[in-house]
């Protein structure tokens, strides 16, 4: 699979997190008017964080605002590297239970999430082996919308994350690439390989990705 057709490339990752707060700002206020309810789908990493700061101080219906997550770190609630400590203003929140252990955590938020499908946006990143949420290269997709991760090959090893068909089960997907430190996994992409961040971007995906992981 090549890029999905709309992919933009962009100055820097100040304007790739400016572009996606933007987007999502708009995708809510369609979602909201349409079903009353819009749910995102969070992603880590320093540029999608630079956006949910942006998104956060600007007027949004935050009531009707359902945030979840697309991965966790094992670790304490209160650990300052878990991913729920990325959020924004709504008290509808929805955190992968991960102190519990991946495979409790992973079963829970299965049943967590089973009624709140299709999302209306789930946010990807990507890591500089072509990993995205908590699927790694070489992971197993199984048939539930969870997979607990006992070997990732960075720190935490334990992890949860949703699957490949959780992750496409939503009406738009927004991926944020930045930084020159994923350039080789992007032209991996772009050259078909069978990376976890292809099997999980749909074709009709948002691409936004600045020009130093683009390699311009």
């Amino acid at each position: 699979m090549m890029l999905p057709s709309d992919t933009q490339v962009l100055v820097d990752a100040e304007a790739v997190a400016q572009r996606a707060c933007e987007w999502i700002a708009a995708a809510a206020q369609v979602a909201i008017r349409e079903r009353g309810v819009f749910r995102l789908v969070l992603a880590g990493g320093g540029t999608p964080q630079r956006a949910y700061d942006l998104l956060a101080d600007t007027p949004q219906d935050w009531d009707k605002w359902e945030i979840f997550w697309g991965d966790e770190r094992c670790l304490p609630v209160e650990h300052v590297e878990r991913n729920s400590r990325m959020s924004l203003p709504t008290e509808r929140r929805f955190p992968i239970p991960a102190e519990l252990g991946a495979e409790a955590a992973a079963e829970a938020y299965a049943q967590t999430i089973h009624d709140k499908l299709p999302f209306d946006v789930v946010m990807l990143g990507m890591g500089e082996d072509g990993h995205t949420a908590s699927l790694f290269p070489g992971f197993e997709e199984g048939k539930s919308l969870t997979v607990a991760v006992f070997d990732a090959p960075k720190p935490p090893p334990e992890r949860v994350s949703l699957s490949v068909a959780a992750l496409q089960a939503c009406r738009q997907q927004l991926v944020l690439v930045t930084g020159a430190g994923k350039v080789d996994a992007l032209a991996q992409w772009r050259s078909g390989a069978c990376l976890p961040i292809v099997l999980a971007v749909r074709e009709d995906a948002c691409l936004l990705v600045d020009a130093a992981a683009y390699g311009e």
